[in-house]
């Protein structure tokens, strides 16, 4: 997998980026994929569903997702990995970062071109080699 972090801040020096903007940039591949959240601390109308379906596991439609996520004020940390329908690997995963950043992990280069169009800090993750 390849990846990026993005770090957009406000004027006053704060995240400027929510998990929306992201799902939201590259939606036609969200709504095709499932997700599993996971070490999850959000904020916001919807922040009590989305911590339930975390703690218990459960995978969600990209639909759910995004309407999920159109509700959460702020996304302090979380990872969301998706998953294509008859697959059992994530092909994409959105970490959030202590509410500094957000890294996108991917298999799919348009993504990644997506999201450095989308928004302006957007600098590489390092590939980790495992032996």
């Amino acid at each position: 997998m390849q990846g990026i972090t993005i770090t957009d801040q406000t004027t006053d020096g704060f995240l400027a980026v929510n998990l929306i903007d992201i799902l939201q940039a590259i939606a036609p591949a969200v709504l095709t994929t499932q997700w599993q959240i996971s070490h999850l601390e959000c904020l916001g109308i919807t922040a009590e569903q989305l911590h339930q379906i975390a703690d218990t596991q459960q995978w969600i439609s990209g639909a759910l997702l995004l309407q999920l996520a159109a509700e959460i004020t702020q996304v302090i940390d979380g990872k969301f990995q998706g998953q294509r329908l008859n697959e059992n690997q994530p092909w994409l995963i959105i970490t959030a970062v202590d509410s500094t950043a957000y890294d996108v992990e991917t298999v799919d280069e348009n993504i990644l071109a997506q999201i450095r169009q989308q928004f302006q800090q957007v600098s590489e993750l390092p590939i980790l080699l495992t032996a």
